[in-house]
């Protein structure tokens, strides 16, 4: 798809998450310290909105069931709560590049 303008860093302050439509589907921003992140906003065990999900220290944890992915990398690092790791979580998160360009958040879709 190539790089989309998805949303601008007013509307996605410090500490803050936001679900987006993007052409392909919802994304998920997380503004980490000032480092926006974007991920697949479905969380693979029973599609979860990663948006709504609790951050922390560069992870997010899906609202659902508990299952935590590694915002830079997608990589999850624990499996839902009361499971082994497994299939479809152990494959993580889907992430996409992100650029700055003055007030706009760009993602490569």
């Amino acid at each position: 798809m190539g790089r989309v303008r998805i949303a601008v860093l007013a509307d996605l302050p410090a500490g803050a998450a936001k679900r987006v439509q993007g052409p392909e589907g919802v994304v998920a921003l997380f503004n980490v310290g000032g480092i926006v992140f974007a991920v697949d906003d479905r969380c693979p065990h029973e599609g979860g909105s990663l948006s709504r999900g609790l951050v922390e220290a560069g992870t997010v944890r899906c609202p659902v069931h508990g299952a935590c992915f590694d915002l830079a990398t997608g990589c999850a690092l624990e499996p839902p709560a009361g499971e082994a790791m497994g299939p479809p979580v152990d494959r993580g998160v889907r992430t996409f590049p992100v650029t700055l360009v003055d007030d706009a958040i760009h993602v490569d879709l």
